[in-house]
């Protein structure tokens, strides 16, 4: 016996975090790997450089000149290094994209009913975690070159592995709020037509308010992990202690235990650096990780295993033999039971039966059917108006007292060092002093001093990352929710457009609001400190030496300057990169909703080239990006490293003139020098500024755009019932999509209330796009579309809908249960016996009951567990559990087999008692019962009456001509 079943993947075991780490590198080639280490080493030398300031200070006062050739030797460092690790990141991503799409193509079709929830979750792996791995990559890995790496690592193996398995939920939660969004704009005419926006919108909020919770156990998180500087404080107040010691009774010099302590102090304040990052690194490794399982992957129908036989001539004979089946996903629901068929090369048979029997089984067994459809993109020119952080920050009212706390934490965080380097300079001339019991008593002093600072820099930092990342989480979902809001509030013709796309609109609120998320969350609270460490450190030169504080504030602007360049230059290409990345999502989603079209038609190379064509603009402008990125980067730290060898040089002169004394120059020297290090750091973050105010123009761009049908206008008639007479007069129109092409020009008929007309005609007559104009997606250009009377652009849109019902040909069924799909757009008062009357009046109540979970069964993505007539008879149900006045049947048993036919129509005939029907149809039988039939040719009404009045007519008459034909193709 053959069985074609195919079997779950088994995913054992615990996730090595190693293996997880790992996977953010699984696509360097050998260049990758030279720009790494590369761009290793020069983060190693980098951050030699502050230990080596260091050792050069404890010499200040015998050899000041020894800082000279310090800013080249950073500027070369950080050049390579930022260059490296933003070039590799760019190129790794940039294949990732592609080896991703390949092995999702790749995939049999039975992985995407078990393993993949929607297409939602494909465009997001394509845009946001290939862009958070190329992020980590780029920018935030290089502070593993900082000294004290396996302390790092060994901390790090703490935090990062709870961070790794929150970012890993994070995304399983967003990946559910995506498929809530990638359906409802994939089927807007059918959430539109039920009035099932804020449906959408209350789905959407709820799934994204489990990744705001995990959003502040991983603020929390990460607060704990970054605050872990606090420990190089006490530290210090170990070492105040036990260097008198050594000063007092074992003869050390003060200048050497400052030098063995400060070292160890650097080393702990880059790891406290170094884990402030862990968050990103613990994103990519969970991003990693999951594409790394999907690329891995076999599936169980391979279509690349070379060992099956290669048939050098294939004569088309089909033949199934004993087959058992049951798909993956409904594996207890048996299809075929020792199946049997021949079809010899050459002939053509034709599968019938009732829906559910087996008929597209066949087909998508043998891959014998489809149509690759590729479609042409239209360049979106509209730029971008400047974003307005003041705006953005607006929308973060309600969370006003977190954000206060959080901004009184970071400016108390900000505090902590410019304290602490005047407490440190202040205790070194401790050990230059000759009475013991003075040494003593103020090495205690200093050593509580420590020990409060890195208490209080602790609580200060978890409380600062927790508030922040309170006010991001909430902001984020605001913003995507008002967005989501926004964009189902646009005219049905704005979705036609290509750059509007279902995968294109998912890729937007993935990629803008984490965006944003990072820039109001981290970066503000960033800002907030540096600004405060800024102003305390600069008072605090201020006073203790004005001269030498003067001239080394007078240079800091020309570090702020540079960073702020290349914040600029990084904008103006980010914009471009991002818009070309947006077209790898959409390329994404159009595969992957057309995936058994591409494995039947083999396409998958086709897809794949087109992929790489998309990623080659992004691919020149990273080139750009990173030696621009390396260049400004490597010329600020440079400047970090002037004004240390401006302070020694002017310094000296100071104190040899007598205007100061050591202790003041060790404590204005590590005041400032500690500013200049925090401007620097905050420097890292221009990057992310030109990225966000991209996303935060993108985000307003959405929130301002103007619809041109408005669903909720304030001054629109509420109709509480409608007898459903409608006219359309001298209508002029065509799709915004295709301007110049004209679908009516001068076009109208009368559709009487309470009666059922037919719309027939040729296809491209019109037909479908009556029924637009009366749902009300499209205004005509000129003429009127009326109901009862009133012009429909009189009504209040959502109200009118409310009494207008809608089946298509395609009909759209949501990710959710099948009592979900019938009720949907129906009020919440809807008990189970009206969900039952409807599913018996579609036909549809015995095929429910014997699936597996009846009314609880799951429909899968957009209701791919059911055949096309169970389909089509849950999505009667539903017009009929909204009892409509006006039912409107586009094709609505056109893509049925003959059986599932007579029960849809069954279905529809008694849907359509005492309602006012228009009905479009093919098939000329389905609609011989209405009341009046209408030809169209060309967009004009040739034809009117009844089914025998039109017959009467002979061979001359329209109606009467489609029906010969029709009769003669069956025939």
């Amino acid at each position: 016996m053959v069985s074609l079943k195919m079997s779950r993947e088994r995913e054992g075991g615990r996730k090595n975090m190693f293996g997880s780490f790992r996977s953010i590198f699984m696509h360097a080639d050998r260049v990758d790997m030279f720009l790494m280490v590369l761009g290793f080493i020069a983060a190693i030398c980098d951050g030699l450089s502050t230990p080596l300031l260091t050792f050069v200070m404890c010499r200040l006062m015998n050899n000041v000149g020894n800082a000279s050739s310090l800013p080249v030797d950073v500027f070369t460092h950080q050049l390579y290094n930022a260059y490296c690790w933003t070039r590799t990141g760019e190129r790794q991503a940039t294949r990732m994209r592609a080896v991703y799409l390949k092995a999702i193509l790749r995939q049999d079709v039975g992985y995407f009913d078990l393993h993949v929830t929607s297409t939602a979750e494909i465009i997001s792996s394509v845009s946001n975690d290939t862009l958070v791995i190329q992020d980590v990559l780029s920018e935030k890995l290089v502070v593993v070159g900082f000294p004290f790496v396996v302390l790092l690592v060994v901390l790090g193996l703490i935090y990062g592995r709870i961070l790794m398995v929150l970012a890993r939920k994070m995304r399983e939660e967003y990946n559910k709020a995506n498929t809530i969004v990638e359906q409802a704009i994939s089927s807007v005419r059918t959430v539109y037509a039920f009035v099932g926006e804020g449906k959408t919108l209350d789905e959407f909020s709820s799934a994204l308010q489990g990744s705001v919770k995990l959003g502040l156990k991983q603020g929390l998180c990460k607060g704990f992990a970054s605050g872990i500087n606090a420990i190089t404080y006490a530290i210090w107040s170990f070492l105040a202690y036990y260097g008198s010691r050594l000063v007092m009774y074992h003869g050390a010099k003060g200048g050497a235990v400052f030098a063995a302590g400060t070292t160890i102090v650097v080393g702990g304040q880059a790891l406290g650096a170094g884990l402030s990052n862990l968050k990103y690194i613990s994103e990519a490794a969970s991003a990693g990780e999951h594409i790394r399982d999907v690329i891995k992957r076999v599936p169980d129908i391979d279509s690349e295993n070379m060992e099956g036989e290669i048939l050098e001539k294939f004569l088309g004979e089909v033949e199934f033999r004993n087959v058992v089946f049951a798909y993956p996903s409904r594996p207890e629901t048996i299809i075929f039971k020792d199946f049997c068929l021949k079809v010899p090369a050459g002939n053509t048979v034709a599968l019938v039966g009732g829906s559910g029997s087996g008929k597209s089984t066949v087909v998508s067994a043998s891959l014998e059917d489809g149509n690759l459809k590729q479609n042409n993109r239209e360049e979106d020119n509209k730029k971008l108006t400047a974003p307005s952080f003041r705006r953005l920050l607006a929308l973060n009212l309600r969370e006003w007292k977190q954000a206060s706390l959080g901004c009184l934490s970071a400016i108390l965080f900000g505090a902590v060092q410019p304290v602490y380097a005047f407490a440190m300079g202040s205790m070194i001339s401790v050990y230059f002093l000759k009475d013991h019991d003075e040494i003593k008593e103020k090495t205690r002093f200093y050593s509580l001093c420590f020990f409060g600072l890195s208490i209080f820099s602790l609580l200060t930092n978890v409380c600062q990352q927790y508030y922040f990342a309170y006010t991001g989480e909430y902001l984020t979902k605001r913003i995507r929710k008002n967005m989501l809001s926004k964009i189902l509030t646009f005219e049905v013709g704005w979705f036609d457009q290509d750059e509007n796309s279902s995968g294109a609109i998912c890729s937007r609120l993935a990629k803008d609001a984490n965006v944003v998320r990072s820039l109001v969350g981290d970066r503000v609270a960033l800002l907030v400190q540096t600004l405060s460490s800024i102003t305390i450190a600069f008072t605090m030169s201020l006073i203790i030496s004005w001269r030498l504080a003067l001239v080394i504030i007078a240079v800091q602007p020309l570090v702020i300057v540079c960073f702020y360049g290349k914040e600029v230059l990084l904008k103006r290409m980010s914009k471009k990169v991002i818009k070309a990345q947006d077209e790898s999502s959409k390329l994404a989603a159009e595969a992957v909703s057309n995936l058994r079209t591409i494995t039947a038609f083999s396409s998958q190379e086709r897809i794949l080239k087109m992929l790489e064509k998309a990623q080659e603009a992004p691919r020149r402008e990273g080139v750009r990006q990173s030696w621009i990125a390396g260049i400004c980067l490597a010329f600020s730290r440079a400047l970090v490293s002037c004004v240390v060898a401006l302070a020694f040089w002017y310094g000296g002169r100071l104190v040899a003139r007598g205007y100061i004394n050591a202790k003041s120059l060790f404590e204005i020297f590590l005041v400032l020098v500690s500013t200049g290090k925090v401007i620097a750091d905050a420097g890292t973050m221009t990057t992310d500024i030109a990225k966000g105010s991209n996303a935060v123009a993108s985000v307003f761009a959405v929130l301002d755009r103007d619809t041109k049908i408005n669903p909720e206008d304030p001054k629109g008639y509420r109709p509480e019932k409608i007898t459903g007479h409608i006219e359309l007069q001298y209508v002029h129109f065509a799709y915004p999509a295709r301007p110049d092409v004209m679908i009516f020009k001068g076009f109208s008929i009368n559709i009487v209330a309470e009666k059922s007309t037919a719309l027939v005609g040729q296809s491209g007559s019109g037909k479908s796009t009556i029924i637009g104009l009366i749902e009300r997606f499209y205004d005509p250009l000129k003429g009127a579309v009326k109901i009862d009377g009133e012009d429909i652009r009189s009504y209040h849109l959502r109200s009118l809908r409310r009494h207008v019902a809608l089946v298509s040909q395609e009909p759209a069924l949501f990710a959710g249960t099948v009592r979900e799909n019938i009720t949907y757009g129906a009020s919440d008062k809807i008990d189970e016996s009206e969900i039952i009357e409807a599913a018996k009046a579609a036909n549809a109540h015995d095929f429910i009951a014997g699936l597996s979970e009846g009314y609880d069964t799951w429909c899968g993505d957009r209701g791919l567990q059911l055949s096309g007539g169970q389909k089509q008879r849950i999505a009667i149900a539903r017009a009929i559990l909204k009892n409509p006045a006006v039912l409107l049947l586009d094709e609505a048993t056109s893509a049925l087999d003959s059986q599932s036919e007579k029960l849809v129509q069954e279905a529809l005939e008694r849907l359509m008692v005492g309602r006012t029907s228009v009905v479009v149809a093919h098939r000329l039988s389905t609609i011989q019962n209405c009341d009046m039939i209408a030809v169209l040719e060309q967009g004009r009404v040739v034809e009117e009456g009844s089914h025998e009045s039109l017959l009467a007519k002979g061979p001359a008459g329209a109606y009467y001509s489609l029906v010969s034909l029709q009769t003669a193709e069956q025939n």
